[in-house]
C-alpha cells in the first residue's frame, strides 16, 4: 500500500468513526462518509468492501487506539500495582468527563448492533479480555490472592462505572467503583 494509499485509509477511517461515533453505527450510511471524507465511494469501496467491514476496522483501530491511551494513563498516575489499580478509576473519570465523551463507544456499539454474532460485538468482548488480562496482571504484582476471580470483580466496576456515565451521563459511578475497589483490595 501507497503512503497516499494509507492516508486516504486512515481518513476514512477516522471520518467513519467520527461519524460513528456522534450519531450512532446504524445511524450513518456509506454516501455520508463519502462525503465528509472527500473520497469517491468506488476509493472507500476499494478499501472497506462494505460496510459492516468498515464498521469491524473502526472498531478495531478504536479499541487498540482505546486499550493504549488507557494503558498508559494508568502507568503514567502510578508508581506500584496498587496505585495503578486505583488509577483506573481516576482515568476512567477523566474520559467521562471530557465534553467529547459520548459514551463508551464499545458498550454503544454492542447496544447499537443487535446481532451478538457480529464482529464488531466480537471487538468488544476481546477488548474487555485485554482489559481484564491487564488488570489480573496488575493484581498480581500487588499481592492479590486470587488475581483471576479480583479481575472478573474489578471489570463488574468498570463496566458498572462505564455504563453509568454512558447511559445516565453521570461521571461519578468512577469514585463509586473506587471506593468499591477499595474494599475488594483489602478483602483480598
Amino acid at each position: 500500500m501507497t503512503s497516499e494509499s494509507t492516508s486516504t485509509r486512515q481518513k476514512i477511517l477516522e471520518t467513519a468513526s467520527q461519524l460513528f461515533y456522534k450519531k450512532g453505527i446504524p445511524n450513518v450510511g456509506i454516501n455520508e462518509i463519502i462525503a465528509v471524507s472527500g473520497v469517491a465511494k468506488r476509493t472507500l469501496y476499494r478499501h472497506f468492501p462494505s460496510k459492516d467491514d468498515l464498521i469491524l476496522e473502526v472498531m478495531q483501530h478504536r479499541s487498540a487506539q482505546w486499550l493504549c491511551w488507557f494503558e498508559d494513563a494508568i502507568t503514567n498516575r502510578g508508581k506500584t500495582a496498587k496505585e495503578r489499580l486505583l488509577a483506573v478509576f481516576d482515568v476512567l473519570e477523566e474520559w467521562y468527563v471530557n465534553p467529547e465523551f459520548l459514551g463508551c463507544p464499545f458498550i454503544n456499539a454492542v447496544l447499537e448492533i443487535a446481532d451478538a454474532s457480529h464482529p464488531a460485538h466480537h471487538v468488544s468482548i476481546d477488548l474487555r479480555k485485554a482489559i481484564r488480562t491487564y488488570i489480573m496482571q496488575l493484581a498480581s504484582d500487588a499481592g492479590v490472592d486470587d488475581p483471576g476471580s479480583f479481575s472478573q470483580q474489578y471489570l463488574l466496576l468498570i463496566g458498572g462505572a462505564s455504563l453509568m456515565a454512558t447511559i445516565e451521563g453521570n461521571p461519578m459511578g468512577a469514585q463509586y467503583a473506587r471506593n468499591a475497589a477499595c474494599v475488594l483490595m483489602d478483602a483480598s
